[in-house]
């Protein structure tokens, strides 16, 4: 059975309460006022208009959320958690026109929907398509203050959104496009997609996948638990802290900088054109990494007793450096070394089309 919580913007100054009793779930739009303001003098006489509300709906037996919105409004959207059985939303919508009443129409046209069947919850902008601000010097945005129990999964489609996602969560995907999107403090699942999103994340567990354009990525304090970490970008650097487990990352035209990176098995990939590789490796335990560049330096650090076999390779013009740990050389060349290092448990590959530089660093 659905329970259904319906927001119609265009009210203001008005209080309205409703409560029904089904399934035992209960959901009601409480606090909604609106407001207009002029702003002073701005070259083109533009006008704003704000309306806000809330809406909210029981959580018990739920476990999953999705929020959708459409192409064409963007915002904010901040999602906490806390101890009530229930998901409370908090919603503003603002609009620029350069007359108020256009302004307030504009506001007028945005509907916000929420909603349960079973387990899920689902939370739904709407706005219509096309819209009369698409393609003028018009503004609008919508902002959502959502809060959800701990340990929901979570799933979100969202452009022009900037999303601040803080957990415990379960699970997370993020769909986006031309936002910011943060999250942390996640146990098992995430995955974010999408061109032109600027990723910060810290505190996730379980397999990771992130996949930009045109952006930096930032991860912090990463535990795969045995899974796969995978970063991806284009045009953008990705700074990595405090990684355990299995990793694949590349961009191009960037840096990479991993800095406390655990590797614990399988094959792991670093990856980058025309710019740096700079690794620092806390372990490295049954794995085999393989780290690529093009016209560019790659400079890796790990403990002194490191047990790996080496395979080290640079173009003409190129150098490889070694110091601070012990190696055996197999095939010493001045554009490639092999050796093995301890009982060569592990596997480490370095390989530089073009010009370039390698600086292995024992510690």
């Amino acid at each position: 059975m659905w329970v259904k919580t319906r927001l119609k913007v265009p009210f203001f100054l008005l209080l309205c309460c409703v409560v029904f009793y089904a399934t035992g779930f209960a959901s009601s739009w409480v606090n909604r006022s609106s407001d207009a303001v002029q702003l002073a003098y701005l070259p083109h006489g533009d006008e704003e208009y704000t309306s806000s509300g809330q809406l909210q709906i029981s959580t018990r037996g739920a476990e999953k959320l999705l929020i959708n919105a459409p192409s064409n409004l963007g915002g904010s959207i901040n999602l906490r958690v806390w101890e009530e059985d229930r998901c409370l939303v908090e919603f503003e919508c603002w609009a620029r026109a350069n007359t108020e009443k256009k302004a307030k129409d504009f506001v007028d046209l945005v509907d916000l929907n929420l909603d349960r069947e079973e387990d899920l919850i689902q939370l739904t902008l709407f706005a219509p398509r096309p819209a009369p601000w698409e393609g003028a010097n018009y503004g609008i945005r919508a902002n959502l203050d959502i809060f959800i129990p701990e340990d929901f999964i979570l799933k979100t489609t969202t452009v022009g959104f900037d999303l601040d996602i803080r957990g415990p969560l379960a699970k997370v995907d993020i769909d986006s496009k031309y936002g910011t999107v943060l999250v942390s403090d996640v146990s098992d699942d995430t995955r974010i997609g999408g061109p032109y999103n600027k990723v910060n994340l810290e505190d996730i567990r379980g397999d990771l996948k992130v996949n930009t354009t045109y952006n930096s990525i930032y991860a912090r304090n990463v535990d795969t638990k045995k899974g796969k970490a995978f970063f991806k970008t284009v045009y953008g650097k990705i700074d990595l802290e405090d990684i355990r487990g299995q990793i694949e990352v590349e961009t191009i035209y960037s840096p990479i900088y991993a800095l406390g990176v655990s590797l614990l098995g399988g094959i792991n990939k670093i990856q980058t054109v025309y710019s740096k590789i700079d690794l620092e490796l806390e372990e490295i335990e049954d794995s085999e990494l393989y780290v690529k560049n093009t016209y560019g330096n790659v400079n890796i650090s790990f403990p002194k007793d490191i047990s790996a076999r080496l395979t080290l390779t640079v173009d003409r013009g190129g150098k490889i450096h070694t110091t601070g740990f012990l190696v055996t050389p197999t095939v010493l060349k001045k554009t490639r070394l092999e050796g093995i290092c301890g009982e060569g448990e592990s596997k480490i590959e370095v390989d530089i089309d073009g010009i370039g530089k390698i600086l292995l660093e024992g510690r």
